[in-house]
């Protein structure tokens, strides 16, 4: 297949997909309380025992301070995450998903999960097969490839740059 066409067709098709697993779930995101962002800070907050510093969850989820600062805010005030001092930097402060936090992210897992079974229950175990082979090479492409900058680091990558004289 022409590599146009399957971007056209691909674009087509993850909407839909998207949409379609969405509807098989009854979840806080399914239903709109929490937003893929909100879902990746928890996912990455569910791998941080002592939870993280505000810095390297923005920078993990490739996204300025502020922004993170602001989506951690919204978690806060659902309930599923908390600011904590760092015990050996006072100046530090740490978020943390909650047992809330973790019972949420768990049941968004567990109905994924499922759903994903009851999908692909219906298809071959060979094109099972090759359809995860296919999808950890892609996973293994995007790794690889740098992420966009945030706009405050392509603004400091600009003062960086020396300006040409004529």
């Amino acid at each position: 297949m022409d590599i146009e066409r399957f971007g056209r067709r691909m674009i087509e098709l993850l909407p839909q997909l998207v949409r379609g697993f969405a509807r098989q779930e009854h979840n806080d995101l399914s239903r709109g309380k929490l937003t893929l962002p909100q879902l990746w800070a928890l996912e990455h907050l569910s791998r941080q025992a002592r939870g993280c510093p505000m810095n390297e969850l923005a920078h993990a989820l490739g996204i300025s301070r502020p922004a993170a600062t602001g989506l951690m805010d919204r978690l806060i005030a659902q309930g599923l995450a908390r600011r904590v001092e760092d015990s050996s930097d006072r100046r530090v402060v740490r978020v943390m998903m909650t047992a809330k936090g973790q019972r949420v992210l768990a049941n968004i897992w567990e109905q994924k999960r499922r759903t994903l079974i009851a999908v692909f229950g219906q298809i071959s175990p060979s094109d099972r097969a090759q359809y995860l082979l296919t999808l950890e090479q892609v996973v293994n492409i995007l790794g690889r490839q740098p992420s966009m900058p945030t706009r405050r680091q392509r603004a400091r990558q600009r003062r960086r740059q020396p300006v040409a004289t004529p």
